[in-house]
């Protein structure tokens, strides 16, 4: 039976090991100094961290913060990420994790989910359509390294 739960500092070491499994699964690379175990507990304090679990066993998870305002002036949940291992997919766990974020945005008064997944990812696209969500014409950016240097400077 799979249970989704909040993370403990305690779940660092399994979700560093998932983290560093999805990074490899989209060809990112972590670089060796990285102390994702380490810096964990911290994150989970600025950001939401739902674990998928079977029995004691790690196999998915969702980050995600509520946000306000959006367009209309309501608060919104916007979700990081959704990731299944491996070896549990196909079984509705990413929707079980989804479902968990629905409920927490709602619960603090949210109305709205908002998140973003490459063109490419049909089998995300499939689930997301299946739930109801409603694709949009927005733009994805990402500002890192230099340039995020030279903005912060700025």
């Amino acid at each position: 039976m799979i249970a989704i739960r909040p993370f403990a500092d305690s779940d660092a070491p399994a979700l560093a090991a998932m983290l560093r499994e999805m990074a490899a699964g989209y060809g990112a690379s972590i670089a060796a100094d990285t102390q994702v175990e380490a810096d964990l507990p911290g994150h989970a304090r600025t950001v939401d961290i739902l674990l998928a679990c079977e029995a004691e066993t790690l196999v998915g998870f969702a980050t995600f913060a509520s946000l306000f305002p959006v367009g209309g002036v309501v608060a919104f949940t916007y979700i990081q990420q959704i990731y299944v291992g491996s070896g549990a997919r196909r079984r509705g766990i990413a929707q079980r994790l989804m479902a968990a974020v629905a409920r927490a945005a709602r619960d603090r008064g949210c109305r709205r989910l908002e998140w973003s997944t490459s063109v490419d990812n049909t089998v995300a696209r499939a689930l997301y359509d299946g739930i109801g969500a409603v694709g949009s014409a927005k733009v994805h950016y990402v500002l890192a390294g230099e340039a995020l240097d030279r903005l912060a400077e700025a």
